[in-house]
């Protein structure tokens, strides 16, 4: 089965055309109106920042840091007493780099030739 076909099989229609932008300007719309800009656009931004360049793997590693940096937020901010908006927007932040840096860390030894 050509790519073409299997990607429009598995991509719902929604995600296509102008059913995307309606559905997604309701999503942040609501969204941002019950956690903030902030939480919101960081939680859109930074796990795509820090997997730019992945290729198809990155989708996937994208969601597990936004996954990871939201339930170590809330952790922290429940074990420690803090306010919870900012220490997932932190943990957002740190999850971002750390994988942005080990992914050009791994490039970094992959072009030397002496990466795994």
């Amino acid at each position: 089965m050509p790519l073409e076909r299997r990607t429009a099989l598995t991509r719902p229609r929604l995600r296509r055309g102008p059913g995307f932008y309606v559905l997604f300007a309701l999503a942040i719309t609501a969204s941002v109106q019950l956690v903030g800009v902030y939480l919101v656009f960081a939680s859109l931004i930074l796990p795509a920042l820090a997997v730019h360049g992945r290729g198809a793997g990155g989708a996937w590693l994208a969601w597990a840091l936004g996954a990871v940096a939201w339930g170590g937020g809330l952790g922290v901010a429940a074990l420690a007493d803090l306010p919870a908006g900012p220490a997932i927007v932190w943990a957002l932040g740190v999850g971002a780099v750390t994988v942005a840096l080990a992914g050009a860390a791994r490039k970094g030894l992959s072009s030397r030739g002496g990466g795994a």
